[in-house]
């Protein structure tokens, strides 16, 4: 059995000034053919769980192009447009050599180009286009993808993560590389069914480690587990900054037959519905966190900052949670870290043993604080800013933030990156020479993902939400196109219906 391999992936936020153009591409992931493989295999990524299953079962994988850029503004169309076309011959020219026997694609879910406001959708009807609808095709989403009719009219398999964080990225690519096959296999085809609910909810209150994410969750495994036939169902969370009309909370599922997924969409549709109040989780301030952080009795207590969320779509640089723990000065504080490539070039010039004075961090927008101020920075180590990930997200594959640098300022120690990523494992900070397990308050940007391995190694975690474009309150943004007339912006009645 041959199955091409590959996709488009990004997470669009439509708030974001930094348009998502092929360099960003190139800059993250640009992976074609072999490389693929060589990047991924033993790797806890989607992709890596596609080639597990593969070789499971004895299934020969046709690698041809993967793009994933950190998540950011829109697409160009003709970044777009490129890739897609990119993609498409590719898969084309495999099949041309000897017949693939299916499709497998990795992508998002929130992915929004300018003029394709459902990347997804359009990917897969481009596929559909040059391969017909005799060849099955599977798509592997994020639990926060805007998920779209058209995504389910072109896709035989659709499966998204259960999990946030995503710790189960490898597993459900598994299952979804297993449907795949055994429809080429058999010959047999699953009935679909998507609900798509009137309502956007914030990633803050989507946590599935514990309160209403994780009651359905659960209430997803356990109906995979007694209906005849459902071979799969997941909640998806929708992610709202993207902007588009098709921005908002759905349900699918996958069966035998169509009543069984019938069954199991409208029971999560209605179970999450009726919960949709318990949604809502307050935030606090940086000082606030602070404040609750100094009457912790177990160390290190993370502090995140999920405005700046770089993992969102926002810019990293933001300036909030860092100018508050200057402020403090506490003993045994580092801060892993702040996008800023001019000040990790200035540093890196000076050289270790120095001291350098700079504006730091909030140049991409205003949105997240103001520059600070830093005067006589002691620059403590410089490095290449690579490491390994041991967080059960993406666990084994490298991350890079490029030149970064340690700087000490009072009794804090600030990373500065030059690339903006979420701060997943220890790596941001043991790069720089700082033990983590010896400081008493951390700082990081990340919203839920970091607690796939933090919340093994923290003695306490608070989140601080201060403006942002990935901020709890969705009420503060200037949505253009996105349905207003949703819940939590609405409050009305709805019943789903098949």
């Amino acid at each position: 059995m041959r199955i091409g391999i590959g996709g488009i992936s990004h997470e669009t936020n439509a708030f974001s000034n930094v348009a998502t153009d092929e360099t960003l591409f190139r800059k993250m992931a640009y992976l074609e053919g072999q490389e693929i493989l060589e990047k991924h295999t033993g790797v806890r990524s989607f992709l890596g769980g596609y080639i597990a299953e593969a070789q499971a079962q004895g299934i020969t994988l046709v690698p041809t192009l993967f793009a994933n850029a950190n998540p950011s503004g829109r697409i160009p169309t003709h970044t777009l447009e490129n890739l897609r076309d990119r993609l498409v011959d590719m898969l084309w020219e495999e099949h041309q050599k000897q017949p693939l026997d299916a499709i497998a694609l990795n992508c998002h879910g929130a992915g929004a180009s300018v003029g394709y406001p459902d990347i997804e959708g359009e990917i897969l009807r481009a596929v559909r286009q040059r391969f017909g609808r005799e060849i099955p095709v599977s798509i592997v989403l994020d639990l926060h993808g805007n998920i779209t009719e058209e995504m389910v009219e072109y896709s035989d398999v659709l499966v998204g993560v259960k999990c946030y964080p995503h710790v189960d990225m490898y597993e459900s690519s598994r299952v979804t590389m297993d449907l795949l096959a055994n429809i080429v296999r058999t010959g047999k085809r699953l009935y679909k069914r998507i609900i798509k609910l009137p309502w956007h909810f914030a990633p803050t209150a989507g946590v599935t480690l514990s309160g209403p994410a994780h009651k359905i969750q659960q209430l997803t495994i356990r109906l995979e587990q007694e209906i005849p036939g459902l071979k799969q169902v997941t909640f998806f969370h929708g992610f709202p900054y993207a902007d588009i009309p098709q921005c908002g909370v759905s349900v699918t599922a996958m069966a035998e037959t169509k009543e069984a997924a019938d069954a199991a969409a409208l029971e999560v549709a209605r179970t999450a519905w009726n919960d949709r109040y318990t949604f809502r989780v307050p935030t606090l301030s940086p000082a606030e966190a602070f404040d609750a952080a100094e009457k912790a009795e177990a160390f290190p207590v993370v502090i995140n900052e999920s405005s700046d969320n770089p993992g969102g779509g926002a810019p990293g640089d933001g300036t909030f949670l860092l100018r508050e723990m200057l402020k403090r000065n506490l003993p045994g504080s580092a801060f892993g870290h702040i996008c800023d490539p001019e000040v990790a070039q200035l540093a890196a010039k000076a050289g270790v043993g120095s001291t350098i004075s700079c504006l730091l961090g909030a140049k991409t927008d205003k949105l997240h604080g103001e520059p600070i101020a830093l005067e006589n920075a002691y620059v403590k180590a410089i490095c290449d800013g690579k490491f390994v990930n041991v967080s059960p997200m993406g666990g084994g594959g490298e991350t890079n933030l490029d030149l970064s640098v340690r700087l000490q300022v009072g009794n804090v120690d600030i990373v500065v990156s030059s690339r903006p990523r979420q701060t997943m494992c220890k790596g941001p900070f043991e790069m720089v020479g700082i033990n983590y397990t010896q400081m008493r308050y951390l700082g990081l940007k990340s919203s839920q993902h970091f607690k796939g391995w933090w919340k093994d190694h923290a003695g306490a975690i608070i989140t601080c939400d201060p403006p942002g474009i990935h901020c709890g309150d969705l009420s503060v943004f200037d949505y253009q196109y996105a349905n207003r007339n949703y819940f939590p912006f609405v409050d009305l009645e709805w019943e789903p219906e098949l």
